[in-house]
């Protein structure tokens, strides 16, 4: 089958086929686009002429309520609302995309009564601190991102982080509730990443870069040690303000890739993207600019992304960055769109590409398209 969205629907209801890709695996899929209402858009090819080929439907959970906030190789991370908590998640979960197997995480709202443990620690070279806790006797979070260590199939290996709000949360498999991490000093986190079994965030309005360690103890995962790593400021650019930042790794680097936008302007245009690798060789780190990734490309979506070789899809350039719009578009037509924009790193163009998506893929929503990378 040529469209890789019409093999990944038969892989989602033939487990003959998912066998028969398992002895003999064919050339990985591109990344494809998960909207709401469970589709799917894949792509002809990642040029800056990328055509999207076509728009399926997977079988997924028919809850139209369902947020997806994550995704780790053919696995996607869903929130429902809460019925209890106002402006929070009553449910989360991991859904694999093309088997429909299905693992539920605590959920993001609610009580306990036992077990409470709590110890605060140090922002080492701030004057900060955070409170982590497990079991807190009530807690109240909507998920913007999760991120997963490892495959959900790994057991215990797999380290789920999410972030809201003015807090972080772990989990891993075998416990009954979420350890939290909170601190004004790293209110609303802009991104996560795992890195070499470290956990990088991103700060929002402090614009700085905070790692956390990992441990478990008695069964329970929970922080060691948290340090801000990047002291200095991030890059300025004239005239401009920083829009967006992401983190995600690149060859065994952990990259920053900020937006810059207008600041004297009520719709914001991009006017630069700056890509920069973070020097571990100083303590604190410091930041390196790229001016070319070597032929890899990166997929960048509010919630998921990921670097690749371009070598691996047929058509693909490299040096070239896919920024997904993190709001849907309105349009004179009857069916929205969304987009997506294309920066070529080597000359420093944009250009942005336009997707008309049908309207039953819309409302009511209004949130982002992410990427899903299936690995095979």
């Amino acid at each position: 089958m040529p469209c890789a969205v019409d093999r990944h629907r038969v892989r989602s209801v033939c487990r003959w086929w998912r066998a028969a890709a398992a002895m003999q695996r064919p050339p990985p899929s591109f990344p494809m686009l998960v909207l709401s209402r469970f589709s799917f858009a894949s792509f002809s090819s990642f040029s800056p002429a990328m055509v999207m080929t076509a728009l399926r439907r997977i079988p997924l959970p028919s809850d139209v309520s369902i947020r997806w906030v994550g995704s780790f190789d053919q696995w996607l991370v869903g929130t429902r609302p809460g019925r209890e908590c106002e402006d929070a998640d009553g449910r989360c979960f991991l859904v694999n995309a093309f088997s429909g197997k299905t693992m539920n995480l605590p959920a993001p709202c609610a009580f306990h009564f036992f077990d409470y443990f709590r110890k605060t620690l140090p922002i080492v070279n701030t004057s900060g601190f955070i409170n982590i806790v497990i079991h807190d006797r009530e807690y109240s979070m909507r998920f913007r991102k999760v991120v997963l260590s490892a495959s959900p199939a790994s057991g215990s290996m797999c380290i789920v982080a999410a972030i809201s709000g003015c807090a972080l949360a772990l989990w891993h498999p075998g416990m009954t509730s979420w350890c939290t991490c909170r601190s004004l000093y790293v209110n609303n986190s802009t991104d996560i990443a795992f890195y070499q079994g470290k956990i990088y965030m991103i700060c929002r309005y402090s614009r700085h870069i905070v790692f956390f360690e990992p441990e478990e103890v008695d069964g329970r995962v929970m922080v060691s040690h948290v340090e801000q790593c990047i002291t200095e400021p991030l890059p300025l650019v004239e005239g401009c303000e920083i829009d967006k930042c992401n983190i995600v790794e690149w060859r065994g680097k952990l990259v920053l890739i900020i937006r810059y936008a207008d600041s004297d302007c009520a719709n914001k245009v991009i006017q630069k993207i700056g890509i920069y690798s973070l020097d571990f060789s100083t303590n604190p780190h410091s930041l390196t600019e790229l001016n070319s990734l070597d032929g890899d490309c990166l997929f960048i979506s509010s919630c998921s992304s990921k670097s690749f070789p371009a070598c691996q899809y047929e058509g693909a350039k490299g040096d070239f960055v896919y920024f997904v719009s993190n709001c849907w578009q309105k349009t004179t037509s009857d069916d929205p769109s969304f987009n997506v924009l294309v920066y070529n790193v080597r000359d420093a163009t944009m250009a942005t590409i336009r997707f008309m998506v049908p309207k039953d893929n819309f409302e009511p929503f209004t949130y982002s398209p992410l990427w899903l990378f299936p690995p095979f």
